[in-house]
């Protein structure tokens, strides 16, 4: 009997009671990379909403506004000479597609990142949807199909790579943002910069290859539409 009271403190200090007090009762607390990927998807959804409203009022605002700004890029998108090849088609895309990944990486070193990656995407949207109904008003229905057959698959997918690269951004963002409101305007916790540089080269890395092929895909479109 004393030798098995005498085992007792023993069997409380085993690696057996840490692990017990460290587990977690279903239903209390959810894991944190079950939290990041909930908080991704919802800023994902919202920032597309937010790319879909600016995309609806650009319309609204293209079909109501002069029809100069449509000309020009009516004008733009039947010119085959803009479209006759693929290295300056793929360097004007590319551009504009390194400049708006710049864009969102920088949002992640700052407070206010999310609302300017929000204002971002309404942004984008706007621009756009006014690009679309001004080649609407100006080049009627053909205008409008050849706009989408030369645009639509490089921007919808340099969009789809900016939205992926904007969650991470977001993340950080709203860790600075945490960390100065619970630290009194001192940054306490470290957001994970490291990981959004990553995602920032492999987004150009994405962003290329669908600038390449929608440059590829522009030309041979610009060949059989103008």
């Amino acid at each position: 009997m004393r030798a098995a009271k005498a085992a007792l403190p023993r069997i409380t200090q085993l690696p057996i009671r840490s692990w017990l007090s460290k587990r977690t009762v279903p239903g209390t607390a959810k894991p944190e990379s079950i939290q990041r990927s909930s908080a991704g998807w919802k800023a994902a959804l919202l920032f597309g909403i937010l790319f879909f409203i600016g995309y609806l009022s650009g319309i609204g605002k293209g079909r109501a506004g002069s029809s100069e700004f449509g000309a020009a890029l009516a004008s733009y998108y039947t010119d085959s000479a803009n479209f006759a090849a693929v290295s300056p088609l793929f360097m004007t895309l590319f551009g504009a597609a390194f400049l708006q990944a710049v864009l969102v990486f920088l949002c992640g070193f700052s407070a206010l990142g999310s609302l300017f990656l929000g204002t971002y995407f309404a942004a984008r949207g706007a621009v756009l949807g006014l690009c679309a109904a001004g080649v609407f008003v100006s080049g009627g229905t053909r205008g409008l199909v050849v706009h989408w057959m030369l645009t639509c698959l490089p921007d919808m997918g340099v969009f789809l790579v900016m939205l992926w690269l904007a969650v991470w951004a977001n993340q950080c963002a709203v860790l600075i943002f945490r960390s100065l409101i619970n630290a009194g305007g001192h940054v306490r916790s470290v957001p994970p910069l490291k990981a959004l540089l990553i995602r920032f080269a492999v987004a150009l890395l994405l962003a290329a290859a669908v600038c390449l092929f929608g440059a590829a895909s522009g030309v041979v479109f610009a060949g059989v539409l103008l």
